[in-house]
């Protein structure tokens, strides 16, 4: 009566297919052709936007966030100038200071 429970045994073989199709490999030429097509009718990709991972902020103190609405178009020139700096926490404290000079 102390003996174990023997595991119940399934076998899904014949519901499964074994070969399960494979993703066709992406043939980078024809990819790179589409988004040079597709570029020149207007459309961006949202790889185009520049993206600042969260874990790098963590790790050098900056935890705090500000989070202001704008247009996209001011967005962009916004991260445009803010590239030549070393992060965007100096672009902001140098607008800041521009900001205070001019007052």
């Amino acid at each position: 009566m102390n003996e174990p429970r023997k595991a119940a045994k399934i076998d899904f073989g014949s519901v499964v297919d074994v070969d399960t199709p494979r993703r066709p490999k992406i043939d980078k030429s024809v990819t790179s052709a589409a988004i040079a097509d597709a570029a020149q009718a207007g459309f961006t990709g949202r790889s185009d936007k520049v993206h600042i991972d969260g874990r790098t902020l963590r790790r050098s103190g900056r935890s705090a966030q500000l989070n202001i609405k704008l247009r996209p178009e001011t967005k962009s020139r916004f991260l445009e100038q803010a590239q030549s700096f070393p992060n965007t926490e100096d672009f902001v404290c140098h607008l800041l200071s521009l900001f205070k000079e001019n007052q």
